[in-house]
């Protein structure tokens, strides 16, 4: 869709007016502060046009517009300029410039700065590109139960209990288990998902019941956040400094986000296909009023995702300068 010039800067000053100050944004407001030389009627005709194209919508607790999912998704590309205070970068390069200390030292300490300057949780969630699978061993514990263990190139094992009813279930178990030695061991992580396409159609041509292994094996055993994910949560403790976040039920919503490995699995592969920094909204993650920015940072031996986590009325200026900034100097620092 395309909009008049005067329509742009309208949804700009509405989106950032309520990113400043978490209220629905009058006419009266617009034509004082911003738009002196518009009436209020014509502010309130374009935002009606706006509230017509699911740009805006008018908030029940008064006559003032609220962004849309729609709005913001606008905003971030087709009017959002990102910048970052000199300040900020001034308080990231001290973190920055320490050459004594590991990359990944280095990631952590920014993971603490930006939440300490921005007051919203980041999460720092790493995908090592060197670790290898080296074993799977199968242990049957009872009847109906059995054990299986992956070990990986780090030492660190991995179970997964299989729920069995029948001999043919136990057969099947022992039947992948074979072939996940004969065909992944000393695969890297990172590749699994392309060999599993191979590897499903020799188990359906091996196994007695292939819907059953899909479900209770492959799926099961290959959680890649059990494996090769780890992640770092930095300032839950700043979560109450968003007004959207005192409530209760939004609360719960977004500490269940911050411990959901799937999301972080769905925005690490979406970023990986472009390597940009990536803001996903609210319907991309089917929770409310959540926002997540995020970037990543290639290192030797992983691939390090900072994001950001808050509120849709995140200041998307500040936040997406900041994570780009972020990136680009640390990517000069591994090079």
């Amino acid at each position: 869709m395309k909009l008049t010039e005067r329509q742009l800067n309208l949804l700009k000053v509405i989106i950032e007016e309520h990113i400043l100050i978490a209220q629905p944004i009058s006419s009266k407001l617009i034509t004082k502060k911003y738009m002196k030389n518009l009436s209020p009627q014509t502010i309130r005709n374009e935002m009606n046009y706006l509230e017509k194209i699911n740009l805006l919508q008018k908030s029940h607790a008064s006559s003032g517009r609220i962004p849309t999912i729609q709005g913001y998704k606008y905003y971030e590309a087709n009017i959002l300029k990102t910048s970052v205070s000199n300040e900020i970068k001034q308080k990231l390069q001290i973190v920055l410039k320490k050459r004594n200390i590991s990359i990944d030292s280095i990631i952590d300490e920014t993971a603490s700065l930006i939440e300490e300057i921005l007051k919203l949780p980041t999460v720092v969630h790493s995908q090592n590109n060197s670790l290898l699978l080296k074993r799977f061993d199968l242990i049957p514990i009872s009847d109906k139960l059995v054990l299986i263990i992956l070990i990986t190139s780090s030492g660190d094992i991995i179970k997964n209990k299989i729920h069995i009813t029948n001999n043919k279930q136990l057969e099947d178990v022992a039947i992948c288990t074979k072939i996940f030695n004969d065909r992944l061991v000393d695969t890297p992580i990172n590749e699994i998902s392309k060999k599993l396409n191979v590897i499903k159609e020799i188990i359906r041509n091996s196994v007695h019941q292939y819907e059953f292994v899909i479900q209770n094996v492959i799926k099961k055993i290959f959680e890649f956040n059990t494996i090769d994910n780890k992640k770092k949560i930095y300032g839950i403790k700043n979560l109450t400094a968003q007004p959207e976040f005192r409530n209760i039920d939004n609360l719960h919503n977004i500490l269940m986000l911050l411990d959901n490995s799937s999301i972080w699995k769905h925005i690490a592969y979406s970023q990986e296909k472009t390597g940009k920094t990536k803001i996903t909204f609210i319907n991309d993650v089917g929770e409310k009023d959540i926002t997540i920015a995020s970037t990543s940072v290639k290192t030797n031996n992983s691939v390090k995702q900072i994001s950001i986590v808050g509120p849709t009325r995140m200041n998307y200026s500040e936040v997406k300068g900041l994570l780009d900034y972020i990136k680009d100097e640390l990517e000069k620092i591994n090079n």
